[in-house]
C-alpha cells in the first residue's frame, strides 16, 4: 500500500473530537481507534522510528461483541431501530457519506453537514404535508414508509459526519465548504545587487512581535458555531416524531374503518 492510498483527511482532529465526545458509546470509541490505526499506519510508512503495529488494538464491531452491559444494549437498540425505520435510507446515507469524503481535500475542504441535514428536512416536509391516507393500508403505511427513506438517507449522511468527528474541522458547519483555489505564485526578482552585509555580532534587539513557539503539529479543534447543525438535527427529530404519530393515526383509522365496514 502506498502513502497516497491513505490520505490525511484531518484524521488527528477528528480522532481527538470523537474520543472526547465518545461517552459510553463503544461504537464511537471504535471510530477513534480506527482513525488512530490509520494515523499510526501513515507514520510507519513515512517515519524512520515506526510504532509497533501490534499496539493498534480496536474494539470488535457490534455483531462480534457479546455481553449484557448497558452500553452494549443501548447500541443494539439504536441499531435495531435504525434498521427498522430506515432499512434503505441508512445504507444509502453511508454511501453518500463515503462519496463525499472522497472529495476531501481536493474539491471540498470539509464535510458539508448542514447541507445534508437541511436537505433531509426539505425532502421530508413535502411528503409529511401531503400525507392523507384514504383508508387503505398502502397509503396509510407503505407509501409514507417508502417516501421516508429519501430524507432518511440525507439525515443518515449528515449524522455520520457528526459521529465521525467532522465538527472539529473548520468549514463542516457551513453549507458547502469548497476547497479554495491555489494561491498564484508571483516571482518578483529584484534586479539590483543583493545586500551581502552581515549583521553585527554585538547587536541584540528584542523582536517587536510575539513569536509563536508552539509546535507545528499542535492539534487545534475548530471553534466554529454549530447552531445551524443542531437546529437541523432538532428539525429532523421533530419531523420524524410528527410523521410517526401521523402514520400511527392513519393506521388506526384504517383499521377502524375496516372493522366498521366488515360489521356492516
Amino acid at each position: 500500500m502506498e502513502i497516497h492510498d491513505l490520505p490525511d483527511r484531518h484524521d488527528a482532529l477528528r480522532r481527538e473530537w470523537i474520543a472526547e465526545h465518545a461517552g459510553v458509546w463503544p461504537m464511537q470509541k471504535r471510530r477513534a481507534e480506527l482513525l488512530n490505526r490509520q494515523i499510526r499506519k501513515r507514520v510507519r510508512m513515512t517515519a524512520g522510528a515506526r510504532p509497533n503495529p501490534y499496539d493498534d488494538n480496536v474494539i470488535h464491531p457490534l455483531w462480534a461483541r457479546s455481553g449484557s452491559t448497558l452500553d452494549l444494549w443501548l447500541e443494539r437498540i439504536v441499531v435495531m431501530v435504525s434498521a427498522v425505520v430506515a432499512p434503505i435510507g441508512w445504507p444509502l446515507g453511508l454511501v453518500i457519506y463515503r462519496r463525499l469524503v472522497e472529495l476531501i481535500p481536493d474539491r471540498l475542504r470539509a464535510y458539508p453537514i448542514p447541507a445534508l441535514l437541511w436537505t433531509a428536512v426539505a425532502t421530508g416536509v413535502v411528503p409529511a404535508l401531503l400525507y392523507s391516507p384514504d383508508g387503505s393500508f398502502k397509503t396509510a403505511f407503505i407509501a409514507p414508509y417508502l417516501l421516508a427513506q429519501v430524507p432518511a438517507a440525507f439525515a443518515s449522511a449528515g449524522i455520520a459526519g457528526i459521529l465521525n468527528g467532522w465538527l472539529a474541522v473548520d468549514g463542516s458547519a457551513t453549507w458547502w465548504p469548497l476547497t479554495p483555489p491555489p494561491v498564484p505564485v508571483d516571482f518578483d526578482f529584484a534586479l539590483e545587487a543583493d545586500d551581502m552585509t552581515a549583521p553585527s555580532v554585538f547587536e541584540t534587539v528584542d523582536p517587536t512581535t510575539d513569536v509563536d513557539l508552539s509546535p507545528a503539529t499542535q492539534i487545534i479543534q475548530s471553534g466554529q458555531p454549530t447552531r445551524v447543525v443542531w437546529a437541523a438535527v432538532s428539525m429532523c427529530v421533530l419531523g420524524s416524531v410528527w410523521v410517526f404519530a401521523a402514520v400511527l393515526v392513519g393506521i388506526k383509522n384504517t383499521i377502524l374503518d375496516g372493522l366498521i365496514a366488515g360489521s356492516l
